[in-house]
């Protein structure tokens, strides 16, 4: 207590001139209107900036949260989606009910590892067998098809993306619905190739392409690429097609894995066809 006497006694015309300062500001806001205007507008102004500086630092800080809500919400309405369902058709005395089945399961992830500028480039995703995946599933983004499930540990599995010379997969064409094979080009990760659509087809820079369904890694209908040009080769019976790749993979970061649920069966039938 001495010491706080002290500093009031030897302080004590300082304080005494901060006081009045304050009383007078007071009363010169109270009771002028002009000098009242200037200083609201002038807190407000400052109020203003405060606050939107620490809610741009809030929200900074949850970006990764809110970002983390947004997949998982998209791979909810990603399951939900019809294609993801197949028709089942069962006659009951002489009445024929249907019903719907899930044919595909979604399972999201992101990349932790990838190549773009190799021939064999490859992918590896956060997610593995304790999450669900299986080798074999298909793998796609919001933009289109990425590849397929390559080798799956635990929590991580490695993908073979389109941009890898071992890929290939059954497209068609959206215009025509003419389906050839898609096979990437070797050197450029935003380029592909489309194989085996005859002369006789109208083919034009442009016309999207999708994935068939015919394998049991696709749905019918997921977004592949578009047309960037075609050529006639001479003494060829087909197009030389060149395909603008969907996915950019160098911008690629969250994914999403196919499990098709009807897989086995449909393998167990392929076995007894080629027997």
């Amino acid at each position: 207590m001495r010491v706080l006497f002290s500093f009031f006694i030897k302080n004590h015309f300082t304080l005494l001139f901060l006081v009045l300062q304050i009383i007078s500001f007071f009363l010169i806001v109270r009771y002028n209107h002009t000098q009242r205007a200037a200083y609201l507008n002038s807190s407000s102004y400052t109020s203003g900036i405060l606050n939107t500086k620490v809610s741009n630092v809030s929200a900074y800080f949850s970006l990764s949260k809110e970002n983390e809500r947004l997949i998982k919400e998209n791979t909810n309405l990603r399951n939900q989606f019809l294609k993801n369902y197949k028709l089942r058709k069962i006659p009951t005395k002489g009445i024929l009910d249907t019903i719907y089945i899930q044919n595909f399961r979604i399972l999201s992830a992101q990349l932790v590892q990838s190549s773009v500028y190799k021939t064999r480039n490859f992918l590896t995703v956060n997610i593995g067998k304790i999450q669900g995946v299986k080798e074999g599933s298909g793998v796609i983004s919001s933009a289109g098809i990425v590849g397929v499930i390559k080798t799956v540990s635990n929590n991580y599995s490695v993908v073979l993306p389109v941009i890898n010379s071992d890929f290939k997969v059954s497209c068609r064409l959206g215009a025509s619905q003419y389906y050839g094979s898609l096979i990437w080009n070797n050197y450029n990760y935003r380029k592909a190739k489309l194989l085996d659509i005859p002369l006789h087809v109208s083919v034009n820079p442009g016309d999207t392409l999708f994935t068939t369904g015919f394998s049991s890694i696709f749905p019918t209908g997921e977004l592949v690429g578009f047309v960037d040009h075609v050529k006639k080769i001479p003494g060829e019976n087909f197009y030389d097609i060149s395909i603008d790749l969907a996915v950019d993979f160098k911008k690629l970061k969250e994914i999403y894995v196919i499990d098709n649920l009807l897989k086995p069966e449909l393998d167990s039938l392929n076995i007894i066809m080629n027997d």
